[in-house]
């Protein structure tokens, strides 16, 4: 076939997506659009389109939109449709076993495999959200249509004059050939671009030119962050450095190579322009490979799950909140919420007394203590202060005490080892899981009270103090998780993921809320196949999954073997007060 035959049209369509966060600066895909039509050159003999790629924000749509009317180029859209994307599945079949993101085998990986792992799991999602190949192949689709050669490029491609001389005449010199690779230049800064004198060495993963007669696609099962193009260079036979690299056990199968293999020859070179994030490791203002796959995994997940977090806004903040309410609707309920109020400042006064003057301790342990002080916070909310007179001042003293700074308050760190304290105590120590879960409940019912614009007897101050507790004890709470002494007792680590949940839900949806929810999964079915656990312990576990997972699109392993549960009947997990103060 001579060039005649095939022609010499091209048309270069670059894919712009959202951006992805700390892989890149935020506002980058729009500051380097700019840069590109500011500064490129016009191509004889080429088309320039852009392709918009499932943009999330639509303000951010909108804003590539208008720059590129106000220039006169052509675009294409690919739509966000946020049913499509929370029905996507997660790939639960890439773990070994059910319960692995929960097991000493995990945690024995290292970082990167850990990395690897997780990613693996979100690769449905990714592959609707990036839709990495899938946009390539619809640039392909729509190229073919307005060409004879199409350029399906990354958004953040940068072609210099001399650059696409050396393409064209490249491709229009050997156009028997189906495809061509373009060796990529990473530069630092992009104003390097605008040196006539650059000494270009593009050493970087290249892009590819396709013959509108091609008949290769990329393969749609390869997410971002592992491989995707690549894939399509060993589907050709292109030699390069990927030509040693591994695949690892969640990888998605390679297709073979054609055969016989096609040329693929060199045809120019292109720049990548800046990410606008330098390695915080080095004074290198590219990303190492490392850097580039920790950060590329973050931004995956992180994306991922703030689209799902923005998908629905909860009423509350509080995960029982439809509990917290219920006395207000029942006089039923105001009753024995007033009779339980009695026992519980009983107990909280016994505590206070036995703190302040020695002698016996209280008989109930410290979670008890703690659930009482809910239960006496619970009824001077819902019920009238002249009902329950001491216990305002009671109250705010304990907040005060327990959660102050310094030695005599309690630490924000947990007790790993399960060595019994002696009953009663609470300041100056590190609380168990178990007691941790119960304040992860007070932040729920103070959530809950602030959600109904409701009056707390407790006073801002003593507020804020249990507030920055619990910020100090969220910081340390990912250093404990996993670790080897919890994972001893998988009740424990249900506890600590369930009060992370929690938390992290008081503090405004960050984005790790769906990292925890996956977690639950896999402790979900834990407890479901080993029968160690109680059934109330298991009920309130998958009621507190469903209610976030429903609300997020998070479709949880076994889905088919829960009860869908409406947040009116979730139950949290306070403890009884004992019987002995009810006396």
């Amino acid at each position: 076939m001579t060039a005649e035959d095939r022609g010499s049209r091209f048309v270069l369509y670059r894919i712009i997506g959202n951006d992805l966060y700390p892989r890149h600066n935020e506002g980058q895909s729009l500051a380097n659009l700019r840069f590109i039509l500011e500064h490129e050159s016009q191509f004889e003999g080429c088309e320039k389109r852009w392709l918009l790629n499932r943009i999330r924000d639509q303000s951010k749509l909108q804003g590539l939109i208008d720059v590129l009317e106000s220039y006169g180029y052509g675009y294409d859209v690919i739509p966000f449709e946020m049913e499509a994307f929370k029905a996507a599945p997660w790939d639960w079949n890439v773990l070994p076993s059910p319960d692995y993101f929960v097991s000493k085998a995990y945690l024995r990986l290292n970082r990167s495999q850990r990395e690897g792992f997780e990613v693996a799991l979100y690769r449905n999602k990714n592959n609707y959200l990036m839709n990495n190949n899938g946009a390539r192949n619809k640039a392909l689709d729509l190229g073919r249509a307005r060409a004879d050669w199409v350029l399906p490029w990354d958004g953040n491609c940068f072609l210099t004059a001399s650059g696409w001389q050396s393409l064209q005449s490249a491709v229009l010199r050997q156009s028997s050939a189906d495809y061509f690779h373009v060796p990529m230049l990473r530069v630092s800064d992009n104003s390097q671009l605008l040196d006539p004198l650059l000494d270009a060495q593009p050493r970087d993963e290249p892009q590819l030119v396709f013959a509108a007669s091609a008949s290769e696609r990329f393969n749609e099962d390869f997410p971002y962050g592992r491989r995707p193009k690549v894939e399509m260079f060993w589907r050709l036979g292109l030699q390069g450095p990927w030509d040693a690299w591994m695949d690892e056990v969640w990888d998605q199968p390679r297709r073979p190579s054609l055969e016989p293999t096609p040329p693929c020859p060199r045809a120019g070179w292109v720049a990548r322009l800046h990410s606008g994030v330098s390695d915080s490791k080095s004074t290198a203002a590219v990303l190492s490979q490392q850097s580039r796959y920790s950060a590329r995994n973050a931004a995956i997940k992180i994306s991922i799950n703030q689209a799902l977090l923005s998908s629905g806004d909860l009423n509350s903040r509080s995960a029982y909140q439809g509990y917290w309410s219920g006395p207000l609707l029942d006089d039923s309920q105001c009753q024995w919420l007033q009779y339980q109020a009695g026992a519980s400042e009983k107990l909280l006064l016994a505590w206070q007394h036995w703190w302040d003057q020695g002698g016996p301790p209280p008989k109930a342990s410290t979670e008890e203590v703690i659930s009482a002080y809910c239960h006496l916070l619970w009824s001077h909310i819902v019920l009238k202060p002249d009902q329950i007179p001491r216990a305002t001042c009671l109250l705010d003293q304990l907040v005060g005490l327990w959660f102050a700074e310094g030695k005599q308050g309690m630490q924000p760190r947990l007790r790993l080892l399960r060595r019994r304290l002696f009953s009663g105590r609470l300041p100056g120590t590190s609380p168990s899981a178990s007691v941790v879960l119960q304040l992860a409940l007070l932040s729920d019912l103070l959530s809950w009270c602030e959600c109904q614009d409701m009056k707390s007897p407790i006073s801002p101050e003593s507020i804020g103090l249990f507030k920055g507790w619990t910020e100090q004890f969220m910081n340390h709470l990912p250093n404990v998780i996993g670790h080897p002494w919890v994972t001893a007792r998988p009740e424990d680590q249900q506890d600590l993921y369930i009060v992370e949940l929690l938390l992290r839900q008081h503090t405004g949806c960050s984005t790790e809320l769906i990292d925890l929810l996956l977690r639950l999964g896999c402790q979900y079915r834990i407890a479901r196949s080993t029968g160690g656990e109680t059934e109330s312990r298991i009920a309130n576990l998958h009621g507190l999954m469903l209610k976030y997972a429903d609300q997020y699109g998070v479709h949880m392993p076994d889905a088919e073997h829960l009860d869908k549960t409406s947040s009116s009947e979730l139950f949290p997990p306070l403890l009884p007060i004992p019987a002995f103060y009810f006396q």
